[in-house]
């Protein structure tokens, strides 16, 4: 591989692994529209290669740093975890059977809704912003453990299906519906990064010849660097503020879907 590509392949993982540790969102909704229309990748190389990135533990530094500011559940991420595994490998399987053209267009209204509440409902996305630490110590039920396993199935389908991070629905779906602060759901979302979630997905794309490994290794060089400065950004500033930049990239994410 020529040094120009070197060099193109770790500033694109540095630039996409910022962006996740300071938002919480996983690199795919970058990572695959860049590889696909920059370096010429096929859809499905581009969305295998990235799902690669996720069997090294990518979100290490970024979760420590969440996790020392006492934002990362991590017992909610295990659970989350185990679903996501097993939605990555059925999301992958199905995204090698059949377009997932319009799911993703579906997916992409779906977070133009999400955004919409973030940005004009405030008051009801950071519910959990008064009890920080209070997550830390709940105590799970039986029922709230299948919602974090549901949460972790349908978020690890889409990123299977689509090749792209789950944290762009785990994160809005903790602060509503569990009531997360932003800092907290983006801190436990970045947790998942660390053990390999995407082994199974990655797979999948790895017996089809659907993977780029060379290209994942050094994206995953950057992405790794490029999590930690994010997250060290993402931690001076206001929740608030969080959740409407959080907004606004949705916002992009799904206009970019919508014209794909």
């Amino acid at each position: 591989m020529a040094i120009e590509y070197i060099v193109a392949f770790v500033l694109l993982g540095l630039l996409a692994g910022s962006l996740s540790g300071l938002l919480g969102i996983g690199g795919g909704v970058i990572l695959v529209p860049a590889l696909v229309f920059i370096f010429n990748l096929p859809e499905q190389s581009a969305q295998g290669t990235t799902l690669a990135l996720m069997v090294p533990p990518i979100g290490l530094l970024a979760a420590w740093h969440y996790y020392k500011q006492g934002h990362v559940n991590l017992r909610v991420a295990g659970v989350i975890c185990l679903g996501f595994a097993l939605g990555g490998w059925l999301g992958a399987k199905s995204a090698l059977l059949m377009s997932g053209a319009l799911s993703e267009k579906i997916f992409a209204a779906a977070l133009l809704l999400i955004a919409a509440k973030m940005l004009f409902f405030p008051e009801q996305s950071l519910a959990g912003e008064q009890t920080l630490h209070s997550h830390a110590n709940r105590r799970f039920s039986l029922g709230s453990i299948g919602l974090f396993l549901l949460l972790g199935v349908f978020a690890g389908g889409l990123s299977g299906l689509l090749g792209i991070g789950g944290g762009v629905i785990i994160v809005p779906l903790l602060i509503f519906l569990f009531g997360f602060s932003q800092h907290d759901a983006q801190g436990t979302t970045l947790a998942l990064m660390v053990p390999p979630i995407g082994l199974l997905a990655a797979w999948q794309y790895l017996q089809r010849g659907a993977v780029d490994l060379p290209t994942a290794g050094w994206v995953c060089l950057g992405f790794f660097v490029g999590g930690l400065l994010g997250a060290r950004l993402a931690s001076s500033v206001p929740t608030r503020v969080m959740s409407k930049i959080f907004g606004i990239a949705v916002i992009l994410i799904a206009v970019k879907m919508l014209l794909a």
